[in-house]
C-alpha cells in the first residue's frame, strides 16, 4: 500500500511564522513611523517658506512688510480709522498678516470676502454668524504633524475657526510686546498696527525670523481635565503681581511637556495660539524668541504682556523661516540666554537698545539690536 505524504504546515510550523512577522512587523514599525513624520515635517518646512515668500512677495508689491494686526477690529463704523499715529501706522484692528498676503499665496477669493464688509468688519472672535473666511481652513496653515482640528460646528471663537501653525516674529520684549502707540514697542521683524520696512531689518535679513511655528491644542482637550496642561496651543494666565519680566518664571511653568500644576495653580490655562488664522493679536498670531522652543507661553496682561513661545509637534523644535526666505528647524537646546535676566523694554525703554539676552535665540529675533549668532549654535 503506497504512503500519501501530506502537504502543508504544522500547527506549530504557523505559529513560529505568525511570531516572526509579529517581530518584523515591531522592528519596521518604528521605522515608518519615522519616515512618516520626516515627510510630514518636511511638509511643514514647505509650508512655512512658502508663507515666507508670500510675505516678500507683499514687501515688494507695498515697499513694507504687512503689519502684526491691521484693519477694523468691529461693527462700529467710530473704531474703523486709527486717528492720529502718524506715518506708517494701520487702521486699528487684530487681522493678521496672513489675512494681508491672502492674494499672494492664491486666497484672492477669500480676501475679497474679508474686505467686503466695509465699512463694517467682521471681529476676528465672531463665529456666531457663519463668517465664511473665519471658518475656512488654509491647508499651507497647518503643519501635518499637528493633530489639531477646527470643529466646523463649533459657534465659540475657541474652536470654530480656522487654525494656522504659523506665527510672526515680535522679537524679544515682554512688556508692551504689540503696543501700536510706538514704533519701538516689539523689536522684531513684525509689530501690531505698524506696518515695517526692510530696511529697518538692520541685522540683517538671513540674521531675523519673520516666522516662527506653534502648536495648536488638540479640539478634545478644549475644556477641563489634564489635558489642558499642554504646551502647545496653551497659555498660562499668571494671577496676582506674578513678574514675567523675566522669563525664569515662566520658564519654570513647564514640566515635561506640560505645565506644572504646582506654578499654573496661581492662574489659569487657556488655549489661543493658532486657533484662529485671522487674528493678530499677539496671543492668537505670535512668537518671542526669549524662551526656546517647547517652552511654555505666559501672560501677566492679556492684551499685551507676557511670552509666546515658538512650539511643535515634532519633538525636538520647531521651523522658523527668515527675512531671506532661508528655512530653519531649532532645537529646543538652542542657547537662550540667561533666562534671569530682565527683558528689553519696548517704547525705547531700558535696555530697548542692547543686544539680547537670550543668547542666539533671542538675536535671532530681534531686528536692530547689533545682535550676532553663528549658525554652529543651532545644528
Amino acid at each position: 500500500m503506497r504512503n500519501h505524504k501530506q502537504n502543508g504546515f504544522t500547527l506549530v510550523e504557523l505559529l513560529v511564522v505568525i511570531a516572526i512577522i509579529g517581530v518584523l512587523v515591531g522592528l519596521l514599525l518604528p521605522a515608518v513611523q519615522a519616515a512618516r513624520e520626516a515627510a510630514r515635517r518636511m511638509s511643514c518646512g514647505n509650508n512655512i517658506r512658502q508663507l515666507g515668500l508670500g510675505i516678500l512677495n507683499y514687501e515688494s508689491a507695498y515697499k513694507r512688510l504687512p503689519a502684526g494686526a491691521s484693519g477694523p477690529c468691529s461693527y462700529n463704523p467710530w473704531s474703523v480709522h486709527d486717528e492720529n499715529l502718524g506715518v506708517g501706522r494701520m487702521p486699528i484692528n487684530r487681522y493678521s498678516v496672513f489675512v494681508s498676503i491672502l492674494p499672494m499665496i492664491e486666497q484672492q477669493q477669500l480676501y475679497t470676502q474679508i474686505q467686503d464688509q466695509r465699512p463694517f468688519f467682521r471681529s476676528t472672535w465672531d463665529m456666531q454668524g457663519n463668517f465664511t473666511p473665519w471658518r475656512t481652513q488654509i491647508p499651507s496653515f497647518r503643519c501635518p504633524s499637528d493633530p489639531g482640528k477646527m470643529n466646523p460646528d463649533a459657534n465659540w471663537d475657541i474652536d470654530g475657526a480656522g487654525r494656522v501653525n504659523y506665527a510672526a516674529c515680535y522679537g524679544d520684549t515682554v512688556v508692551n510686546v504689540s503696543n501700536a502707540g510706538h514704533p519701538a514697542a516689539s523689536r522684531g521683524a513684525f509689530q501690531g498696527r505698524y506696518a515695517r520696512r526692510l530696511a529697518e531689518i538692520t541685522d540683517g535679513a538671513a540674521y531675523t525670523i519673520l516666522l516662527g511655528e506653534i502648536g495648536t491644542s488638540p479640539s478634545s482637550n478644549l475644556g477641563a481635565g489634564q489635558g489642558k496642561l499642554r504646551i502647545q496651543g496653551t497659555r498660562w494666565q499668571a494671577a496676582g503681581a506674578a513678574n514675567l519680566e523675566t522669563p525664569i518664571g515662566c520658564r519654570n511653568a513647564k514640566l515635561g511637556d506640560r505645565y506644572n500644576p504646582a506654578v499654573v495653580a496661581n492662574g489659569d490655562l487657556w488655549h489661543s495660539q493658532g486657533l484662529r488664522w485671522h487674528d493678530g493679536d499677539y496671543n492668537h498670531g505670535s512668537i518671542q524668541t526669549v524662551l526656546p522652543p517647547n517652552s511654555a507661553s505666559c501672560n501677566r496682561s492679556l492684551w499685551d504682556w507676557g511670552i509666546s513661545s515658538a512650539s511643535s509637534y515634532h519633538g525636538p523644535g520647531a521651523h522658523v523661516v527668515f527675512a531671506d526666505n532661508n528655512v530653519r528647524f531649532i532645537p529646543n537646546s538652542v542657547d537662550a540666554g540667561d533666562a534671569g535676566r530682565l527683558a528689553p523694554e519696548g517704547n525705547d525703554g531700558a535696555r530697548s537698545n542692547e543686544p539680547s539676552p537670550y543668547g542666539a535665540w533671542g538675536a535671532m529675533g530681534t531686528k536692530d539690536a547689533g545682535d550676532l549668532w553663528d549658525a554652529a549654535t543651532i545644528e
